[in-house]
């Protein structure tokens, strides 16, 4: 067990992280996410208060639906990333990954009929991630209701005498899919799907191997990959800040940003041994620094170690040779030109359909 984000959460289980990445990949895994941050947004202003208060445009999110956004202070600084689902007609979800979220979210409702309600310690989330995913869930929720979920979005139903909401997403680069209900009923629906997955030989996953996970993907990590000094272009998630809506925390500064560009960027970088960078270390290109890693880890999956962080933008090119490190002890990494794994999500948006005859046998 560590300490993070304000919980002791399980860092690794029994086998260790290496091979709970390797069944998140191959086969199967479960993981406890309860340190996600989930806030109600409720009223008759809710929609107004989502559009004014995130990047992303959800005038057309229906009720079911999911959408990935960023959330800014004026300056173009990211308070958080993370999803809002759309509960009801007036009713949101937003689940970011830091808790102290609650008091920027509560400052910007003044003069409108939104109630905001912190649902963290009354919400746990389970994600079952990896290729045999759906076969695991299959055993826990109607085959109809499983067949219509497609990739963001959810639905409401009932586990083992347990509301539930059930969304076909994750954060590991594979099909997943997540649970959202009281903690009461959390130990249960834990023991149903070890037991569903026993025959996939499913793992439970902990925080490493998350992490190692998350940055094959990709994914932004909030406090490493970005902070209030980070804005959506610079992190390579400007496609969620859409101008296309009148208006938004953060809209002018943020259009200034997209007109005269970033001074940094965020790069993935493959590294030549098995070093895991830490947070921090130098990056630099003929001895002259160009910037600093905010992520690192081992990868599994590739053997050796990769690592997030963020570059001048002219050295921002696919094959470069980056040194990290101190010159003394660096390593050599060579920039890859996206995500190092599952590039456009391709991986995370299959399992939308029941599998064929023809693959559900695959190994």
């Amino acid at each position: 067990m560590r300490e993070l984000f304000g919980y002791w959460l399980p860092w690794q289980y029994t086998r260790g992280p290496v091979e709970e990445h390797i069944a998140t990949r191959e086969r199967v895994s479960v993981c406890d996410l309860d340190y996600m941050a989930e806030f109600r947004i409720e009223g008759t202003d809710a929609a107004a208060f989502v559009q004014n208060l995130l990047t992303n445009d959800f005038a057309k999110l229906a009720v079911g639906q999911i959408r990935y956004t960023a959330m800014c202070q004026p300056d173009g600084g990211m308070v958080d990333d993370g999803t809002l689902w759309r509960t009801g007609p007036e009713e949101f979800v937003l689940i970011t990954g830091n808790e102290d979220d609650s008091e920027w979210i509560g400052q910007q409702v003044s003069g409108l009929d939104v109630e905001i309600t912190n649902l963290t310690d009354s919400w746990t989330t389970l994600a079952v991630q990896g290729p045999r995913s759906r076969a695991v869930v299959a055993n826990l929720v109607e085959s109809t209701e499983l067949d219509a979920l497609r990739y963001y979005r959810f639905l409401r139903t009932t586990v083992l005498g347990s509301p539930c909401l059930v969304a076909r997403m994750g954060y590991t680069g594979e099909t997943g899919y997540e649970f959202h209900l009281d903690p009461q009923g959390a130990e249960a629906l834990w023991n149903a799907i070890l037991e569903a997955g026993a025959e996939y030989d499913i793992l439970p996953c902990g925080q490493a191997a998350l992490e190692s996970l998350r940055q094959e993907a990709g994914y932004l990590l909030v406090g490493n990959d970005h902070d209030p000094s980070t804005n959506p272009f610079e992190a390579g998630i400007g496609r969620v800040v859409r101008f296309s809506k009148p208006d938004f925390i953060g809209r002018e500064a943020l259009a200034a940003i997209r007109r005269d560009g970033v001074d940094r960027i965020m790069v993935w970088l493959r590294l030549s041994d098995d070093t895991v960078a830490d947070p921090g270390a130098t990056l630099s290109v003929d001895g002259r620094q160009i910037g600093s890693v905010t992520s690192g880890s081992y990868s599994p999956t590739l053997r050796r170690g990769v690592a997030m962080g963020y570059v001048e933008p002219r050295f921002a090119v696919p094959g470069i040779s980056i040194d990290v490190g101190p010159s003394e002890a660096s390593s050599v990494a060579v920039l890859s030109p996206m995500p190092l794994y599952d590039p456009g999500d391709s991986r995370t948006r299959t399992g939308d359909r029941p599998p064929s005859p023809e693959t559900s046998s695959r190994p």
